[in-house]
């Protein structure tokens, strides 16, 4: 991790919080004993600076590489049987497709099958009675680093997005050859043929077939190098919460460390299930921290694997306005092409951004830059006071956050 200090108020060093969960906890995939350890390890830091934490339990299934393989076989025997068995095929395509699409909007299809794990998300309470709650998240656990997900890999397919001025999510080239396979095979159902069809029916065919082991690599691949990704944000979220308890008029400030966001956010949304009759619409703001080390600072417009929602109107605009009035930043709005945890707020219905840093490529770096994590820091800060003056005057007139969205 690249080397120097970064301090919060009360002694907080960022970058020292960063390195030692990055460098003490690396290998810690969802449900493991070393997520489990860097729970623990995350708590007594909490309480160190002084507020209350608790680990609450969460049931994870964090397997849907070899989910997605099954998936691909299932289009691949589909895509093969159409041609003289169509509504087999068909079938056996549209499962496939139906079931990634599910899974990868957080609802766990064929993941069900390979195994359940116990992870654990950290939760600080702050002030329960103010008006609004202020949800200060970022996740600790670490994804596999896998062939596809190599760091030159996710710049050029960076380098594509921008090329083409569409973000192209990791996930997106497998969905949508399964949906080509799926429609050649609905094509075939009325009876349509010839060496047309076949040809175009081939390429997706190829792209699945090629997926296969690249998703099997993925599954056997060891943790991913976990510096900006996401230990930069637990140690910006640390900082961040010392800094603004007790110091907002209209807002508590909690903070939420999640595990199993590498299993599409498990975390983030068993813990939104578990407090949704606290966590009202019109009171909850959710910010999200995710991979801040490295680049300028960015801030969502939209989120989502698949199906990207919108962040909330009222915080992105707050978001432009900094930027606007904060130079030394460069903020800029990014489409977030990953089940974050932030998109996992915002399908649950709250108010919810994701800030993050990006590079020139939008591809976020592995490696830590200090004062890339400064101006998080501070474009965070300041986020945070103008939340609690321009949209916590409206609780206070019990009108609450608007639910309008970008």
């Amino acid at each position: 991790m690249a080397t120097g200090k970064r301090r919060g108020e009360a002694g907080l060093d960022v970058l020292a919080e960063a390195e030692s969960l990055a460098a003490g906890f690396p290998e810690r995939l969802p449900g493991s004993d070393a997520e489990r350890r860097a729970a623990r390890h995350l708590q007594a830091r909490v309480r160190e600076i002084g507020r209350d934490a608790e680990i609450e339990p969460v049931d994870a299934w964090p397997y849907w590489p070899l989910a997605y393989a099954i998936h691909a076989l299932l289009g691949i025997v589909g895509s093969v049987l159409a041609v003289s068995v169509p509504v087999l095929g068909a079938s056996l395509a549209l499962a496939a497709a139906l079931l990634t699409f599910v899974d990868a909007s957080g609802l766990p299809t064929t993941r069900r099958l390979l195994g359940r794990r116990a992870s654990q998300n950290v939760v600080s309470w702050g002030d329960r009675a103010a008006p609004g709650a202020l949800l200060i998240m970022a996740h600790c656990d670490v994804g596999r680093d896998g062939l596809v997900l190599a760091e030159r890999w996710e710049e050029r397919r960076a380098a594509l997005g921008r090329l083409v001025r569409r973000p192209i999510g990791a996930l997106e080239p497998f969905f949508w050859a399964l949906v080509a396979v799926l429609a050649c095979c609905l094509l075939r159902l009325p009876g349509l043929d010839g060496t047309v069809l076949t040809a175009i029916q081939f390429v997706p065919t190829v792209a699945l077939i090629v997926a296969v082991p690249l998703l099997l690599d993925l599954a056997l691949s060891p943790p991913e190098p976990s510096e900006n990704d996401n230990a930069s944000g637990v140690a910006l979220a640390l900082v961040l919460a010392n800094r603004a308890t007790d110091r907002l008029d209209h807002f508590g400030v909690h903070v939420v460390l999640t595990g199993a966001q590498k299993a599409v956010a498990q975390g983030m949304r068993t813990f939104l299930r578990r407090h949704r009759d606290e966590l009202g619409r019109e009171r909850t703001v959710v910010m999200n921290l995710d991979e801040v080390g490295a680049g300028t600072v960015r801030w969502t417009r939209r989120e989502g694997a698949l199906v990207a929602l919108s962040s909330h109107t009222q915080l992105t605009g707050l978001c432009e306005a900094l930027s606007e009035d904060d130079e030394e930043a460069r903020a800029r709005p990014l489409v977030n092409r990953a089940p974050s945890d932030g998109y996992a707020a915002s399908a649950a219905g709250l108010p919810a951004i994701t800030i993050s840093c990006r590079n020139e490529l939008d591809y976020a770096p592995e490696r830590v830059d200090p004062e890339s994590l400064r101006r998080a820091e501070a474009f965070c800060a300041e986020l945070i006071t103008r939340i609690d003056a321009e949209l916590g005057p409206t609780l206070e007139g019990g009108a609450g956050i608007s639910e309008r969205n970008g």
